[in-house]
């Protein structure tokens, strides 16, 4: 059985999708594996377009807003829905930023061109995070270091042979200086990131006011026939939120400390400082399974995709965006930022489940930025206490919604959505009860603030959040017109009752059932329908049964998010619902999709349908024709198309759900073991409360189990059970139990 924690490749990269990627969680890199002329496509996370005040002078202001909602809301109960919708096109005016390269570091060796080695081979080593290529007997090393925050590269270099560095930026060059030891650029990013919709506004981009800098430094030295090449990039960040105004000098300063420090200590000691401060948690959890070479490249997606979000993610930093940290383009597709509506969320599914706490770490990190930011963005719009985000946002708090079609702008759920997908990962920590709620009440209270004054009565009774939109999607009126807003729509009200019913579990625990918003939630909760399933079977994703869809195999499954990632038990009936939604939508879709309807099936059991979309999932997404669909691409990125990160880390959770679920109160094993995962082993991976699953089974069966609590929160007793057997094991500290399954009586 191979580890699969190995990328191969038998030559160098041709283009970008053909690169590996290294991390630490601020520096990125894209290597290209040449042992002739090593090339490295670099990034930084904090690098963006703009500031925090770039587009303020074009925000709604709080009067208009109440105006266009009074109008929207009078027009939708009239039955006027198109109107309504154009009403509420003008409380977004203005747009989030975009995420920057840095540009192309390219080291030359001058002396005879050498010939292609025969014997060549580069590997991305996921468990240490290394890229190494192997040619003619000699390897060639490249690492991001977390502890000496550099990239290295080291390589042979015989002696005599010049050595020329190459960096070319998209950025504006505003200095340079080079030497026979390394250079020295500092680059500005765009002032505005205007997306390609606004192109008439392309002259505010390259501003010298408001724009952010990084400072790039190279630096080379020799010793035994090889050459080291550090490489360290600062910017001007001060931090999340914050104008990007550090000075330059000390940045300089700073940067050039950092390359040449890490010079001094030489190869050896760089990588042994590399290997004793590996990405938190990546040796932690590891997946082998055994039998085609199907089955080897999912263990090593499940590999991959916990690389990439431990290499894009870490703490005080912004969580990894729509491509991680790894991006080409100046005008990335949707500006590489952040997705809430879908994008970040499930960049984060595997944070708790798979244990990447770095990653857990920057969410929160960026949630609390954005609750800041958010508090006026909930009163200017809305009039209403807490909090929003809409469904684009970036490291600098933009939260209003963007100009533009109201099916995926009009969307202010955002807040609640990040929320709930904390409490996830927290669920999964080992964290006692009692500590989660005393950390999470506040934000939960702060989020479910928010959501109660977006509520309205409708004409049954109910409650339901208005505006409201399935986001992305739309539906058909009578008079045959495409509309997305709705009142009440399936993703609020699963939202609104796992963020509710969060709150009211944490009051009680915590004695504050008498706060003044629990018991609004309290009286509220109870008029806010639940899944809703319409004469047809499925889930009812509007406020309406038997409207036409605009397109019936739509990518977003928002609607059915009570599902998965939701993890309150459903009935059979809504369950069966959301089978027959399922089944409606089809399998074809994106590849952040495909990872969303996997789990979705593995939720379900359906190990048929979790096999029928992995076969989707890991298809080439590159068709002879030059045509892409969902899949992946040579370098194993998963394509929308385009490239998008969300399908790569996605995925991971979804293994996960396959495998083990701990949702209903005990822990189950395999419950979703489809062909692909018919034999292999796992190690380390968490059930709730906190409970780490090492495991092996052949054919579907469990032949080894041990459980581990990893916190004071997962002691006690715990039911597990995989299929007909059962057992019942009582972890009384943090060291593991082995567990033999018996039949059930």
């Amino acid at each position: 059985m191979a580890s699969c924690t190995d990328i191969r490749r038998p030559r160098p990269a041709d283009r970008w999708l053909e690169a590996l990627p290294l991390g630490n969680g601020r520096i990125g890199a894209m290597v290209w594996g040449d042992p002739t002329a090593p090339r490295f496509s670099l990034n930084e996370s904090t690098l963006w377009s703009g500031s925090p005040t770039t587009t303020e002078r074009w925000h709604t202001g709080a009067d208009d807003a109440e105006a266009a909602r009074r109008r929207a809301w009078d027009l939708f109960r009239r039955g006027e829905v198109r109107a309504a919708q154009e009403a509420l096109e003008g409380l977004g005016a203005a747009w989030s930023q975009a995420y920057q390269p840095v540009g192309e570091l390219v080291v030359r060796l001058d002396g005879p061109e050498a010939p292609a080695p025969a014997d060549y081979e580069r590997v991305l080593d996921l468990s240490r995070a290394e890229h190494v290529v192997r040619a003619s007997g000699a390897e060639h090393l490249t690492l991001v270091s977390l502890a000496d925050e550099v990239l290295v590269h080291a390589m042979p270099c015989p002696a005599g042979v010049a050595v020329a560095l190459e960096l070319t930026s998209p950025l504006v060059e505003e200095r340079r200086s080079t030497d026979d030891d390394g250079l020295t650029v500092v680059l500005r990013a765009p002032s505005d990131g205007v997306p390609t919709r606004h192109a008439e506004l392309a002259e505010l981009a390259w501003d010298e006011e408001g724009a952010s800098r990084a400072v790039v430094v190279v630096r080379t030295s020799r010793e035994y026939g090889r050459l080291l090449v550090t490489c360290a990039i600062g910017t001007t960040w001060q931090g999340l939120g914050q104008q990007p105004d550090r000075d330059l000098e000390e940045l300089l300063a700073a940067t050039t400390a950092q390359a040449e420090q890490a010079l001094e200590r030489g190869e050896a000691e760089l990588r042994r400082r590399h290997r004793e401060t590996p990405l938190p948690g990546i040796d932690e959890v590891a997946l082998e399974l055994a039998g085609s070479e199907s089955a080897q490249l999912l263990a090593t997606m499940v590999a991959y995709g916990r690389h990439l979000l431990a290499s894009s993610s870490r703490a005080g930093l912004p969580p990894a965006n729509l491509q991680g940290i790894w991006n080409d383009r100046v005008l990335a597709p949707w500006n590489s930022n952040y997705t809430v509506n879908i994008n970040l969320e499930m960049n984060h599914w595997a944070a708790g489940v798979a244990h990447v706490p770095a990653a857990a770490e920057a969410l929160e990190g960026y949630t609390a930025m954005l609750r800041r930011a958010g508090r006026d963005t909930a009163r200017r719009l809305y009039g209403a206490r807490g909090w929003t985000v809409h469904h684009n946002s970036d490291p600098w708090g933009y939260t209003d919604p963007v100009s533009g079609d109201p099916k995926w702008a009009t969307w202010p759920m955002g807040g609640l959505w990040l929320e709930r997908e904390l409490d996830s990962i927290a669920s999964f920590s080992g964290e006692d009860t009692a500590a989660i709620a005393v950390r999470r009440f506040p934000a939960l209270r702060e989020a479910a603030a928010f959501a109660l004054d977006l509520l309205h009565e409708a004409e049954d009774g109910t409650l339901v959040t208005f505006p409201s939109t399935s986001p992305e999607n739309e539906w058909l009126t009578e008079g045959g017109e495409a509309v997305a807003l709705t009142a009440g729509g399936g993703m609020n009200r699963w939202l609104l009752h796992d963020v509710l019913g969060s709150l009211l579990a944490s009051a009680e625990l915590l004695g504050r059932s008498e706060d003044e918003v629990v018991r609004e939630a309290a009286a509220a909760l109870p008029r806010i329908p639940g899944p809703r399933i319409g004469a047809d079977g499925r889930v009812l994703e509007w406020h309406l049964d038997g409207v036409g869809e605009v397109e019936p195999t739509h990518r977003h499954v928002s609607h059915l998010g009570f599902e998965y990632p939701g993890a309150t038990p459903q009935p059979p009936e809504v369950s069966a619902a959301v089978v027959a939604s399922m089944e409606a939508r089809g399998d074809e879709a994106t590849g952040w999709s495909l990872a969303w309807k996997t789990a979705l099936w593995a939720r379900l059991r359906r190990a048929d349908k979790v096999q029928d979309l992995l076969e989707l999932f890991l298809r080439p997404a590159e068709l002879p024709d030059g045509s892409e669909r969902s899949g992946l691409y040579p370098n194993l990125f998963s394509a929308h198309p385009p490239f998008q990160i969300d399908g790569n880390i996605g995925i991971v959770a979804a293994i996960a759900e396959c495998l083990v679920q701990s949702h209903r109160g005990e822990i189950e094993l395999l419950p979703a073991a489809a062909l692909i995962l018919a034999s292999g082993s796992v190690r380390g991976l968490r059930a709730r409360p906190g409970v780490a699953v090492d495991m092996k089974w052949e054919d579907g069966a469990v032949t080894a189990l041990s459980l581990r609590a990893v916190g004071p929160g997962a002691l006690g007793l715990h039911r597990v059970r995989h299929g007909e057997l059962r057992a019942t094991v009582e972890l009384r500290d943090e060291a593991p139990v082995t567990v033999t399954l018996q039949p059930s009586v």
